[in-house]
């Protein structure tokens, strides 16, 4: 008799997207953030990753604890203005820091907390980041083939009432 149980592909649907702007604007003598000789030169393509798990500990909804991530950001990025911002062109030297907001995306996955890190494996975890952005990717582009938003935001919520929140920052 063959004891391997193979597991159920668990799948992550994006259920919206949005950008959040800081709660108040950036002062004008702060609109340009310069970067460091490393940072320019760094490959624009980098993203740190960060994925942090959290179990159903209160009786709230997902949209409840969406909107309080949310505003979380939205007051987080006036203290951390450049995230809020864009890079420059092509070869970026500085940031625009023109409080044109950070990418927010909230996803749903059909398992609970409790079977997905039982039975996942290291490549489902990708699913979580904005855009499967954990190391790098070429694709992450906005409106304008030449700018790159430094900051995206992905919640992503369980069967169970649990979430991962996940975070790719551009290394730029």
């Amino acid at each position: 008799m063959n004891n391997i149980i193979k597991a159920r592909k668990m799948k992550l649907h994006i259920i919206s997207t949005e950008i959040i702007k800081p709660s108040s604007p950036t002062p004008s003598h702060l609109k340009t953030y310069n970067l460091s000789l490393i940072d320019q030169t760094m490959n624009s393509n980098n993203f740190i990753p960060l994925l942090l798990f959290y179990p159903n500990t209160e009786n709230r909804s997902f949209h409840a604890k969406k909107l309080d991530m949310k505003n979380s950001l939205s007051q987080i990025l006036t203290k951390y203005y450049p995230f809020a911002g864009r890079y420059a062109k092509a070869a970026p030297a500085h940031v625009d820091c023109n409080d044109d907001g950070a990418e927010f995306l909230a996803g749903s996955i059909d398992t609970t907390l409790s079977d997905f890190l039982q039975n996942s494996q290291h490549e489902d975890l990708d699913q979580f980041f904005p855009y499967r952005q954990v190391w790098f990717n070429s694709d992450r582009k906005t409106e304008s083939d030449q700018v790159m938003i430094p900051l995206a935001v992905q919640i992503n919520h369980f069967e169970c009432g649990g979430v991962a929140v996940a975070v790719s920052l551009s290394t730029r």
